[in-house]
C-alpha cells in the first residue's frame, strides 16, 4: 500500500529519559529505517541523549520546540505522547499527527486533534473508547531481549529478600508500603524488604541488572498504563508481585506468572509476599512463566507492528 510522500518525523521528547519516550523515539527510528523519512528529536526541557539512562543506536538531529513549531509543515509527522496534550499540538500545527498514548493519567484531557493514535495496552484502549469514543489499535512496548545483562540461577538469588520498586503516585506509594512493612513485621519478620529501587535515574541497564539479582520484585504503583519495569523484571527471572495497576492486566496472570491484586488490597499483596517467600518452588515456577511471557514482547514484534500501522494510518 502507497504511502503518502512525508518530509520528516519529529518525535516530541524523544531523548527525555523515561520509558514512554523512549518507545516514541523507536517510532522515529522505525519511519527513518523502515520508511525512509528522517526523523528529528524535539527537545522540550534541556533533555540530550547523554543523558545516561537509555541507548540511541540511531542519533536522531535535535531541535528545540519552538523550531520545530515555527518550521512543521503539512507534508511533515508529529509523533506525541499524550502527556504533552497541554501543548495542544494537535489544534496548533500542521502535517500528520499520531499519539502513542502510554498511560491513561498523564494528561487531564486528550489532545483530540490528532490524525491517528495507538493505545499501548488492552486497558488504555478500552478507556479510549469509552471516554473518547475512539476505537484504536494495540501495541505494547518492547524490552530489548538480546541485550538483557546476564544474572545469578534463581537459587543463588537472596530467598528472603524483596525489591521494592518506588514508582507511582507518591502518597499512595508510601502508605501502600508502610502497611505493608507493618503485616511482613507481624507476620513474617523474616521476610526483609530491600531499600526501594528508584523509578528515575538509574541507567537501564544498572537496573536491569538489579532486577536479575532478585527472587521477589514488589510493585506497588496503583495505575500505569501498561508497566514496562515489572515486565523487565519478568525478563530477568523475577517473580512478580504487587498492584496489577489495570494496564498491567494486559499481561499479568495471576497465579500463572505473577502474585497481583488490584489497588488498593495491599493485604491481599502481603499474603502474597509471605506465600512467595515461604514456598520458593512455586515463585520459581511463576518467575519461569513470567519469563516465557516477556518473550512475547521483542523489539521485532513492536517493529513488525508498527510498520504495519504506519503503512495504513499514512496510506495515500
Amino acid at each position: 500500500m502507497p504511502i503518502r510522500r512525508f518530509r520528516r518525523a519529529y518525535v516530541v521528547g524523544a531523548y527525555l529519559p523515561n520509558g514512554g519516550t523512549y518507545m516514541a523515539y523507536h517510532l522515529g527510528v522505525i519511519l527513518e529505517r523502515d520508511f525512509g523519512i528522517p526523523a528529528i528529536a524535539v527537545q522540550m526541557a534541556d533533555e540530550t541523549p547523554d543523558h545516561g539512562i537509555q541507548h540511541y543506536a540511531l542519533r536522531l538531529p535535535l531541535v528545540a520546540r519552538e523550531t520545530m513549531e515555527r518550521e512543521i509543515a503539512d507534508d511533515d509527522i508529529l509523533i506525541v505522547n499524550p502527556s504533552f496534550s497541554p501543548y495542544q499540538f494537535g489544534w496548533r500545527l500542521p502535517g500528520f499527527k499520531l499519539s502513542y498514548v502510554q498511560d491513561f493519567k498523564t494528561f487531564a484531557l486528550l489532545d483530540r486533534k490528532f490524525d491517528h493514535y495507538v493505545a499501548v495496552s488492552d486497558f488504555v484502549a478500552a478507556f479510549l473508547r469509552t471516554v473518547y469514543a475512539l476505537e484504536v489499535n494495540v501495541i505494547p512496548p518492547f524490552i530489548e531481549l538480546d541485550d538483557l545483562p546476564a544474572c545469578p540461577p534463581w537459587a543463588e538469588r537472596p530467598p528472603n529478600l524483596v525489591l521494592p520498586y518506588r514508582k507511582g503516585m507518591p502518597e499512595v506509594w508510601e502508605l501502600s508500603f508502610a502497611r505493608l512493612r507493618t503485616i511482613l513485621a507481624t507476620r513474617a519478620p523474616h521476610i526483609e524488604l530491600a531499600e526501594p529501587l528508584p523509578a528515575s535515574g538509574v541507567p537501564h541497564r544498572e537496573l536491569l541488572a538489579r532486577l536479575g539479582a532478585t527472587r521477589h520484585f514488589l510493585t506497588l504503583s496503583a495505575a500505569e498504563g501498561f508497566g514496562l519495569v515489572p515486565l523487565e523484571a519478568m525478563a530477568m527471572g523475577a517473580c512478580v508481585i504487587g498492584y496489577d495497576a489495570f494496564g498491567g492486566r494486559h499481561y499479568f496472570r495471576d497465579g500463572e506468572n505473577c502474585r497481583v491484586a488490584p489497588y488498593p488490597e495491599i493485604e491481599r499483596i502481603a499474603d502474597h509476599v509471605i506465600a512467595a517467600v515461604n514456598d520458593p518452588a512455586a515463585s520459581a515456577r511463576l518467575a519461569e512463566r513470567g519469563r516465557e511471557t516477556a518473550a512475547r514482547f521483542s523489539y521485532a514484534a513492536f517493529r513488525e507492528r508498527w510498520i504495519a500501522e504506519f503503512a495504513r494510518a499514512l496510506a495515500r
